[in-house]
């Protein structure tokens, strides 16, 4: 599983960049069999204005499984990341339940 981390003119410090990696490391640890990349990215969609200005977008590419996108808003790198990987990391295990269930009804339905 690898990760991808895009600073989009945000000026993501090298602790913040640290401490974004154990996060995602953390959350989808348990999932690493079914991930093959995550590529997060940060931007400041409104510029110097001010306001809940920054965007985390995360692509998750799942092995042979498709992918999925998960965006959050906030003021900080910090709460943007936390709660975006939240985010993303019941959707991955959202996406993993459904695979299992397939799997096993397709396999009884046999």
């Amino acid at each position: 599983m690898d990760f991808h981390i895009l600073d989009r003119k945000v000026g993501i410090t090298a602790a913040q960049q640290e401490n974004i990696e154990r996060s995602l490391q953390y959350a989808f640890d348990r999932f690493s069999s079914h991930i093959r990349t995550i590529d997060v990215s940060f931007s400041d969609i409104n510029g110097p204005k001010g306001g809940d200005d920054l965007q985390c977008r995360m692509k998750i590419v799942l092995h042979g499984k498709g992918e999925l996108m998960v965006e959050g808003k906030g003021v900080s790198v910090e709460a943007v990341a936390a709660e975006t990987v939240d985010r993303a990391a019941l959707a991955v295990s959202r996406r993993v339940e459904r695979l299992r269930d397939a799997q096993g009804t397709s396999m009884s339905g046999q």
